[in-house]
């Protein structure tokens, strides 16, 4: 009886740790893809922005579209202001990215926003996340 409680302590210890969720390690996992993000877009890394993209995400090729014709037609420095965390869960993390966009486009004329936009971020294999959505939210100019 006791080998069988023994076992089952066992067992019910290993799975609660492969199922725990850290919340810390989302963070810094998800604010270092957001990074890597922006630093993608300043280099006009098309390939590179779009690996961060998941192939199921309903946007996948409109963004490509989108940064596409923004490498063509604009040159512009992605300044990071502020990343909040909306909803932090296992199955999903929402990141708010505040941040100023600034440069100039092929007439060289310069052109700054601020904006804010809004990253879902979804778990495709142990510990890594690709981006689902991305909603852009021209608040301030």
């Amino acid at each position: 009886m006791k080998k069988l409680l023994l076992f089952l302590l066992c067992v019910i210890i290993a799975l609660t740790g492969c199922s725990s969720f850290n919340e810390e390690t989302a963070k810094k996992e998800i604010e270092k893809q957001v990074n890597t993000f922006y630093n993608n877009l300043l280099m006009e890394d098309i390939d590179s922005v779009m690996s961060q993209v998941s192939t199921d995400s309903e946007q996948y090729y409109d963004l490509y579209d989108e940064y596409r014709d923004t490498f063509k037609k604009y040159n512009y420095d992605y300044k990071l202001r502020e990343i909040s965390y909306d909803q932090i869960s296992k199955d999903a993390v929402v990141v708010s990215v505040y941040l100023n966009i600034s440069g100039v486009n092929l007439e060289q004329e310069y052109d700054s926003y601020d904006v804010v936009q809004v990253f879902t971020f979804k778990p495709v294999s142990n510990g890594k996340w690709k981006i689902n959505q991305l909603e852009s939210k021209y608040d301030f100019k």
